[in-house]
């Protein structure tokens, strides 16, 4: 049991380590809009919303997702947090602050995905709000961000990816 420990703790050390400066830059600004943004009960959800950008776009890596099966770019996942439109519009019709992206035509909305990391982390954040309200089990309500109501591949990435967090966080790389 040590060893593995001792295994886990080295690779995590090593990817924290390979992480760039840009990841880095996308983690810490996914994390400080996701602080500011509580539920109704006053959490915050920094470490998770973290993890699914990890797991989503390897901390901005990668910022458009399944768009080879799509017709569309506008049905594509975007950004760091790999938000679809539809998705964007889900959570701006439950959230009054973010009505306004309705405003925008779809293409617009993924060009602001896309391009604008604080937008796509109030999104997210705002989503796995409302997720775990519908979800109170934090295993579907993680499920549910990458669209089904059960994913344990998914989540078990997800929980993987949280120990990279809170050991970034712990070393001091994001706070």
């Amino acid at each position: 049991m040590r060893f593995l420990s001792l295994i886990l703790l080295l690779t995590l050390s090593l990817f924290g380590d390979t992480m760039t400066p840009k990841q880095l830059h996308v983690l810490q600004t996914v994390r400080d809009v996701a602080k500011s943004i509580p539920d109704k009960n006053g959490k915050t959800y920094e470490n998770t919303v973290s993890a699914i950008c990890l797991t989503e776009s390897s901390a901005g890596k990668n910022t458009i997702g399944d768009f080879r099966h799509k017709k569309s770019f506008t049905k594509a996942s975007l950004g760091p947090m790999q938000i679809q439109v539809a998705t964007a519009r889900h959570v701006a019709q439950n959230v009054k602050k973010l009505r306004w992206l309705n405003t925008l035509t779809d293409v617009q909305l993924a060009g602001r995905l896309l391009g604008d990391i604080k937008l796509s982390a109030k999104v997210a954040t705002y989503y796995v709000i409302l997720l775990h309200q519908q979800r109170p089990d934090k295993f579907n309500a993680i499920s549910g961000y990458n669209g089904g109501s059960v994913n344990h591949p998914y989540y078990a990435r997800v929980m993987k990816n949280m120990d990279i967090v809170n050991h970034l966080v712990s070393s001091g790389k994001l706070s």
